[in-house]
């Protein structure tokens, strides 16, 4: 099958969601060219490893000024800022282009951001639209719990937006994807077109875990650090649970791993805390600290942070917010707290309690493995694929 896949992410880490789908698909034998942005440095290097492994990307280029032009374009228009953002008549020309050249079988597009590209493809090929989140339900979180108050008043902006304009979109692909059925739950209320609204899962990659040694009194808390959620979950995490967790275990250390540190994460460093930025590898981080963390306090979708730390046997402690897209249990798969109480005490006890740790990790690691399998995820986004194909194909 040839699949166009448009994605506002360079597909490079293993927590973006493209990347998940590309490699999955790949390793399924799909033909996939990939549509994206190049927004800088990091992209135009990451764009270049992509094409030597043979990987097809058409790439269009935005600067700044152009993003800021457009999110100014769209403050007077009803549509949300993230509709028209990521918009380059350049790249969709180039789009256009490549599908009268090499028309692909489906064309699957990728988040709110580059939802317009597909209403334009719409004409060329059957295209399917991956929302991923519910981003009202994300920007809700921001307004109540984000420590950046710019954040806060985009969000407040945003959010009313997002109420009306994700669910008007629904109607016109003939199917819309989201991460989890929580969210595709918030898509399908009071929606006309609610049996054309699916899950597709985040898949992992299992793969054997390698013996190893855990550090001793090592917190580890994962994610881009640039991401306003993270960003919330860091200084949460640092500034309320950690001194109460220094009570009980005063020579607890504490790594924020992660890309892009914003500089209210880099401010959190100290002799307890260190603050990586980008690492070659999140999971080798996992599989050597004591306990992992999810102190979230807002967001969206399924925290991709959990996954991972399943993946790798860490034993985790998360808030409810860190797992509401999933079908785990406090205590058997993960230890929840939801004040800054709860939260150290359920660090406190796997830090005394080897044994309790070892059960939580592989509890988690069970759950990854029968849920969130990349070869599996990959089968069920196919059928989505040839249902479309199919439905299209239909005089």
């Amino acid at each position: 099958m040839k699949i166009l896949y448009l994605t506002p992410h360079v597909p490079r880490a293993t927590k973006v969601r493209s990347h998940a789908h590309l490699q999955g698909l790949l390793a399924a034998g799909q033909e996939v060219t990939i549509g994206t942005l190049q927004r800088g440095d990091e992209d135009k290097h990451a764009i270049q490893k992509l094409r030597d492994k043979g990987i097809p990307v058409i790439a269009g280029t935005l600067s700044r000024p152009q993003l800021l032009l457009n999110a100014l374009r769209a403050l007077p228009t009803s549509q949300p800022l993230q509709m028209r953002l990521l918009w380059s008549p350049i790249l969709l020309a180039q789009l256009q282009a490549f599908i009268q050249q090499t028309p692909p079988d489906i064309v699957h597009v990728e988040h709110l951001r580059m939802a317009a590209y597909g209403l334009a493809l719409r004409a060329y090929a059957p295209v399917i639209w991956d929302a991923v989140d519910n981003l009202e339900a994300l920007f809700a979180g921001a307004v109540q719990h984000s420590p950046n108050a710019i954040w806060r008043i985009l969000a407040f902006l945003e959010k009313p937006r997002l109420h009306y304009y994700e669910k008007k979109l629904t109607p016109e692909f003939p199917m819309t994807l989201l991460i989890s059925a929580r969210d595709q739950a918030l898509f399908q209320s009071q929606n006309p077109v609610a049996n054309r609204i699916q899950v597709a899962a985040f898949g992992v990659d299992i793969q054997p875990l390698q013996p190893h040694a855990r550090a001793e009194n090592t917190l580890i808390l994962t994610g881009t650090m640039d991401y306003h959620p993270n960003i919330a979950a860091a200084v949460y995490f640092v500034k309320e649970i950690l001194p109460l967790i220094h009570q009980q275990h005063p020579t607890v250390m504490v790594q924020i791993v992660g890309a892009n540190p914003a500089p209210q994460v880099q401010q959190l460093a100290s002799q307890h805390v260190t603050v990586t930025g980008r690492v070659d590898s999140i999971a080798d981080y996992l599989a050597q600290a004591t306990i992992a963390l999810a102190p979230v306090t807002y967001g969206s979708g399924i925290q991709i942070k959990v996954l991972e730390a399943f993946q790798m046997s860490t034993p985790l402690v998360a808030t409810s917010a860190a797992l509401r897209s999933l079908d785990v249990r406090d205590g058997e798969e993960v230890l929840v707290g939801d004040t800054p109480h709860t939260f150290a005490d359920a660090v406190s006890h796997l830090l005394t309690d080897a044994a309790l740790r070892e059960r939580i990790g592989q509890a988690g690691r069970r759950y990854v493995e029968q849920h969130h399998n990349l070869r599996m995820t990959t089968q069920h986004l196919m059928r989505y694929y040839e249902q479309v194909i199919a439905a299209r194909n239909i005089p």
